[in-house]
C-alpha cells in the first residue's frame, strides 16, 4: 500500500496531476473523519479536508518517504483542524459519536441490558468530551483508526514513549471522569 502511494506521488511530481485524485479518493473519508472528530461540525470538517488536500498537493515535493503518506496527511489534517479551531473558538470534540446499538433479533438480550449498555455508552461519550484536543486525537488515532504508537508518534510529533505515557494517562483520566459523572446526582428542575 505504501509503495502504491509512493508510485502515485512520483507520477504527480512527474507532471500527472490527475493521479493525485487517486490519493484524495483513497484518504478522503479518513481525513474527513479525523477533521470532524476534532471540530464536530460537518461543514467545517469538509473545508478542513479540502484545505488538507490542497496543502498536501502544494507541499508534495517536501514529502519525505520516511513515514507513510497516510501519516503525513493525518498530520496536516490535525494541524489544519487545530489552527481552524483556534480561529473559530468552537467547542472541541474529537471522537465521533458511535452508532447507536440497535436491538438485535436475539431475544436473550433484555431491554434492561440494552438500557445499561446505552447508559455506559453515553457516560463514555461525556467523559471523552471533557478531554483536551490532543488527548482526543491520540485516543481517536489509537482506538478508532487503529494506528500504532509509532504512527501516532509521526502524526503528532510526539516521541513513541510520550505517546504511550499519554495513552496511559488518558485511560486513567477517562476512568476518573466517568466515575465522577456516574456518581453525580442529576439536577432537578
Amino acid at each position: 500500500m505504501r509503495a502504491a502511494d509512493e508510485d502515485i506521488i512520483r507520477q504527480v511530481l512527474n507532471g500527472n496531476r490527475q493521479a493525485y485524485a487517486v490519493l484524495v479518493d483513497k484518504y478522503k473519508d479518513r481525513v474527513f473523519s479525523l477533521a470532524l472528530g476534532i471540530v464536530r461540525n460537518r461543514e467545517l470538517a469538509e473545508e478542513i479536508a479540502q484545505d488538507t488536500f490542497v496543502k498536501a498537493y502544494s507541499s508534495l515535493k517536501k514529502f519525505r518517504k520516511e513515514a507513510g503518506f497516510s501519516t503525513w496527511i493525518y498530520r496536516i489534517t490535525y494541524n489544519t483542524a487545530i489552527s481552524e479551531m483556534r480561529k473559530q473558538k468552537h467547542k472541541i470534540r474529537t471522537v465521533e459519536r458511535v452508532e447507536e446499538n440497535l436491538p438485535s433479533a436475539d431475544t436473550s438480550v433484555t431491554m434492561e441490558e440494552l438500557e445499561e449498555k446505552e447508559e455506559k455508552h453515553k457516560l463514555i461519550e461525556q467523559a471523552i468530551d471533557e478531554l483536551f484536543p490532543e488527548e482526543k486525537l491520540i485516543l481517536t488515532l489509537y482506538y478508532y483508526e487503529e494506528n500504532s504508537v509509532e504512527q501516532i508518534s509521526k502524526a503528532t510529533g510526539l516521541t513513541p514513549s510520550n505517546v504511550k505515557v499519554k495513552l496511559f494517562r488518558i485511560r486513567h483520566k477517562l476512568r476518573e471522569i466517568a466515575h465522577k459523572l456516574s456518581t453525580t446526582e442529576p439536577a432537578i428542575y
